[in-house]
């Protein structure tokens, strides 16, 4: 299981270094410039001035930060957190219904023990332990 987590996170790591050299290759590439509509709003790459590179290097702080921090904290404590809070819940119930039978039973318990002690067949259980030489 260990190999194929280190497979994954190899392929996960090539794959990321590959879309980072393709997008650098997109935004410096030497043909026209590409125009991209998005919204009724114009996008034009390929002519980026220091503006350009701030902001897009705050996006992707950004959206960094909400990938490494804000997912899995929305994953733990919007899943994991309630489950175990009705696993504690289930559980504390079911100990509490344990020690109420065992405190209420505990008179019927050692009255069955006492009848096992004196109805036993004492010359079959001695029988079953004695053993003959072959």
């Amino acid at each position: 299981m260990k190999t194929l987590f280190k497979i994954l996170f190899i392929g996960t790591a090539l794959m990321v270094l590959m879309a980072m050299f393709g997008g650098f290759a997109l935004l410096h590439h030497h043909g026209s410039d590409m125009h991209i509509v998005l919204d009724d709003g114009d996008f034009f790459l390929g002519g980026g001035d220091l503006g350009d590179w701030l902001g897009a290097t705050i996006g992707l702080f950004i959206a960094g930060a909400v990938l490494c921090l804000v997912i899995p904290l929305v994953l733990l404590l919007g899943v994991a957190l309630p489950l175990f809070i009705v696993a504690a819940v289930l559980g504390v119930g079911l100990v509490a219904m344990l020690g109420v039978g065992a405190v209420v039973g505990s008179p019927l318990i050692l009255l069955g023990l006492l009848l096992f002690v004196v109805l036993r067949n004492r010359r079959r259980a001695t029988a079953a332990t004695r053993t003959e030489p072959v």
